[in-house]
């Protein structure tokens, strides 16, 4: 029988503890090659789906051992998003023959229906190899694998600042009210993960807890990489 080579595809990376899960997984799967991460960034070089200096997301991609393409704009928005994200699309269409990215999206159907749709316009297939995952058990295999994934946001609304700038653990899983997605699937925190099984060595990260900024009602911890000026 001949063996048909792995489909070339690229990954949506955003830094924290799903999208790094996702690598894990896809990179085990042979029917897929990932050509590279894909993380969306505006122009002040901020990482807009965790607002991290995008140097971080740099050294992941580095110690991961795989290329990362940023996607870059102004600011933030659907529309810059959406226009972004095609022409990205048809870069690695021309250039790899790739029409699928994946997303680590859990079980939000109306964002599964939007990004389907968005894709299937334009030629392209979105892949979700965590959807329908159990948040609880997936939270958890994520601690006892050794995922090193450092709490960088939260919804003050749904926690307080006192899970901020942990590394999720058992017992910080554990603390979370009854009312928080324990992966934080409705935003309720962010993660960077600064180590795990796929890195070839730990990003060497500072957090300094005194510093929190806020934008509406999330909180940001202060992150930087080891020996860099400034906190964001």
């Amino acid at each position: 029988m001949k063996e048909t080579s792995p489909e070339n595809i690229v990954v949506a990376f955003s830094s924290g503890k799903d999208s790094v899960f996702l690598v894990n997984q896809l990179l085990k799967d042979q029917r897929y090659k990932i050509i590279s991460l894909v993380t969306t960034c505006t122009n002040n070089g901020n990482v807009t789906s965790h607002h991290i200096d995008e140097q971080l997301v740099e050294k992941q991609a580095e110690s991961i051992g795989l290329p990362l393409y940023k996607l870059i704009m102004s600011d933030f928005t659907r529309e810059n998003f959406e226009d972004g994200l095609i022409s990205t699309m048809v870069y690695f269409r021309q250039h790899f023959g790739v029409t699928k990215i994946a997303y680590g999206d859990l079980f939000l159907e109306e964002v599964k229906t939007y990004k389907e749709k968005l894709l299937a316009r334009h030629g392209f297939e979105l892949l979700l190899p965590l959807w329908g995952r159990n948040t609880k058990a997936l939270a958890r295999q994520m601690v006892e694998e050794g995922w090193k994934a450092a709490v960088i946001s939260v919804d003050s609304t749904k926690l307080s600042s006192d899970f901020l700038g942990k590394t999720l653990s058992k017992e910080w899983l554990e603390a979370l009210p009854s009312d928080v997605d324990p992966c934080g699937e409705y935003g309720e925190y962010h993660t960077f993960v600064y180590h795990g099984p796929i890195f070839q060595h730990p990003i060497p990260i500072e957090i300094n807890d005194q510093i929190i900024n806020e934008r509406d009602r999330w909180k940001f911890v202060g992150i930087k990489l080891k020996g860099e000026e400034g906190l964001r």
